[in-house]
């Protein structure tokens, strides 16, 4: 059986992957998890959550995953992709790898915690999907956005070491991250054979874009062939 992990990203939910998730479920026979981080429930919202209990609680779920299945795969999306990229680096029974709107730069982007400027700046409207994450990000505790600077110190630094075939896919109207760096940072640290999509008409939720179904029928080729092909 082939099993396949996706991690979700810092202060959203499974909601954003889940389209990719229910893809991969009619198309194939795999075992698909989208868990929820700890804190990530509405009325605590990561309140007493650090990113150690992220990286506790999805080890745990990869560690059954790898007794239990043949093959394994990570897909993180955002922030999550920092997790994904940590956690193949240190369960060499991870196979392959895919990072989606993942980038080891983002706390450089100048604006990322102010709403309003953001929302102004890049005329987004107020009911779009990328409003909706900069007021939740806005609503997250100070303590908690700390946790997210410790969370990517700790993880960036696993990139150069990740040997395993991974997919990279990044929006080119991405307004939360940096699409441009975050790409050349990936495909330079990165030593595996890698494999990049970019989508030009796509923002950072690529999974609900308008390019989403090139994406996942990309990414499945991507987890479907085999290795010495990719």
């Amino acid at each position: 059986m082939v099993a396949c992990l996706c991690i979700h990203s810092y202060t959203g939910t499974p909601d954003e992957i889940m389209p990719l998730s229910d893809f991969l479920k009619k198309h194939t026979d795999w075992d698909i998890l989208t868990p929820t981080f700890p804190g990530q429930n509405r009325a605590n919202f990561l309140k007493n959550a650090t990113f150690l209990d992220w990286h506790v609680f999805i080890e745990s779920i990869l560690t059954q995953l790898l007794k239990e299945d043949d093959e394994v795969y990570i897909i993180g999306f955002g922030s999550g992709g920092l997790l994904a990229g940590w956690l193949t680096r240190h369960h060499p029974g991870v196979r392959k790898l895919a990072l989606l709107s993942t980038s080891a730069n983002f706390l450089d982007w100048p604006d990322l915690v102010s709403e309003k400027e953001q929302v102004l700046a890049q005329n987004v409207k107020p009911e779009s999907v990328l409003s909706r994450y900069f007021k939740r990000f806005k609503d997250v505790p100070d303590p908690s956005k700390l946790q997210l600077a410790k969370m990517l110190t700790h993880a960036k630094p696993v990139f150069e070491y990740i040997d395993v075939p991974t997919f990279i896919a990044q929006g080119i109207k991405d307004k939360v991250i940096p699409a441009e760096s975050s790409v050349a940072f990936l495909m330079d640290t990165i030593k595996s054979q890698k494999e990049l999509l970019y989508l030009k008409e796509s923002g950072h939720y690529i999974c609900e874009d308008s390019e989403s179904e090139l994406l996942f029928e990309s990414l499945l080729r991507f987890l479907q062939k085999e290795k010495d092909l990719l």
